[in-house]
């Protein structure tokens, strides 16, 4: 694999596509695109992010740049503190829920928010015009306390009765997954008085299952919630920016549920009645939207996409059905500390349980796939077959059938192609599935 960069940031294998000399270099790049004032900084548990994230550090001081370095904390974090402080940057080591061997730097601009696709091609053009260097070297300060900020603005939300949450005495299994989240996300269900209980914690760099929070890594998450006979179950990545969920009944559901349930109970809260998804989320909202009368839009995959339709539209809420939370107000990017007081809070208001609101919700099928091809031929093969089928070809192929939808994309962070695919039945999802692996 080779180092993959994109507004999404920078991933790599560590030590042979991400190494510290390429750290070193892209810190550098970094200053000179922020230019002046102070940067905040983050990682996440890996074993290599203690030394890149001080060679970024030192890297950034060297030209010019002070720091404040936050340590182990979740990716929003840093993008919540650099809006918060009115900083001129943020950046975080971390490769979010790809295997333990990698690692990556993720870019915060100082407008809280990741590098969209002008401040990408300004980096770009640093990258290759770099500024003339001046001794000028600035110092870190280190500061590991800041992360409350964040846990304090989530308890602010206004509509989230924090009472009620209490009062219903609930029990919450949290999986950290070792990750960045670890620490943080405990102390924040522990502010919103449930009883807590916690696997996967520990942040030595030792993970105890796969970084991705999707069903079928969750199964020590699921006993777990068997046994302390718990209300819920959240399980996130390794960067602290996703929540997954796993109920008394269904175990661990789809990632998918995370943004329907806390987008249907923001929108009963808040104006405009709108909610921007990208184009491989489920259309649970879609059908829910008719009867609840919001209106939902979609974007292309990719975060700085969707936060960019959240900003021109207006809406209160945004995400991505892998788990992911925009929530504006709070922060620009997927919060996993507002998914979870989101999800509590409708719980709690809801006086239902959480499988009662999921079996309230429509049933739809979803397939993902993705498949170690990056062939233009696949896809052109593809797009013919499913000749006269409305398409959506704002980001890769998104087939509109009266039953469901098929949407076909690269990966931005993988060299794959990735296939999502819901209908209305689960055979139906694997004919199409089956349809589209025969032309691979």
């Amino acid at each position: 694999m080779t180092l993959i960069r994109s507004v999404s940031g920078i991933r790599g294998l560590t030590g042979k596509d991400l190494n510290n000399v390429n750290v070193a270099h892209f810190a550098s790049v970094f200053a000179d695109f922020i230019g002046k004032g102070t940067v905040i900084g983050g990682r996440d548990t890996r074993a290599s992010g203690e030394i890149l994230s001080d060679i970024f550090i030192k890297s950034l001081n060297f030209k010019g740049i002070d720091t404040i370095f936050s340590g182990i904390v979740p990716t929003p974090t840093i993008l919540f503190l650099v809006k918060k402080l009115k900083l001129a940057g943020g950046f975080i080591i971390t490769a979010s829920h790809n295997p333990k061997e990698y690692n990556g730097i993720k870019l915060v601009s100082s407008s809280g928010r990741f590098l969209n696709k002008k401040d990408y091609i300004t980096f770009i053009n640093y990258e290759q015009n770099p500024l003339p260097f001046k001794e000028n070297y600035k110092k870190n300060i280190d500061d590991f306390n800041l992360y409350k900020k964040h846990i304090k603005e989530v308890l602010s939300i206004p509509f989230v009765n924090k009472s009620k949450i209490k009062r219903r005495k609930m029990k919450v299994v949290f999986d950290g997954g070792s990750g960045a989240g670890s620490l943080v996300i405990p102390e924040l269900l522990d502010n919103l008085g449930v009883k807590l209980y916690t696997i996967n914690t520990n942040i030595d760099g030792k993970f105890n299952r796969n970084l991705e929070p999707i069903p079928e890594n969750l199964k020590g998450l699921v006993k777990e919630v068997k046994n302390k006979r718990a209300d819920i179950g959240f399980a996130t990545d390794g960067d602290g920016d996703r929540i997954a969920i796993v109920t008394p009944q269904n175990g661990a559901i789809s990632e998918e549920y995370t943004i329907t349930i806390s987008g249907l109970y923001a929108l009963s809260k808040l104006r405009p009645k709108k909610i921007v998804i990208n184009q491989s989320t489920s259309a649970m909202l879609e059908i829910l939207s008719q009867k609840n009368n919001f209106k939902v839009l979609r974007a292309p995959v990719g975060e700085a996409n969707v936060v960019d339709s959240i900003l021109s539209n207006k809406a209160p809420i945004g995400g991505e059905g892998n788990g992911g939370v925009i929530f504006p107000s709070v922060n620009l990017t997927r919060d996993a500390l507002v998914a979870v007081t989101l999800i509590l809070g409708y719980i709690a208001e809801s006086k239902k349980d959480i499988d009662e609101i999921v079996e309230e919700l429509p049933k739809l099928y979803m397939v993902k796939k993705k498949y170690d091809i990056n062939s233009s031929a696949a896809l052109e093969r593809i797009e013919n077959e499913f000749k006269g089928i409305p398409l959506d070809n704002s980001d890769g192929f998104r087939f509109i059938f009266e039953d469901g939808f098929l949407h076909i994309r690269r990966s931005g962070t993988e060299p794959l192609i990735r296939i999502i695919c819901e209908f209305t039945t689960l055979e139906r999802t694997n004919e199409i599935i089956k349809r589209v692996e025969g032309l691979l």
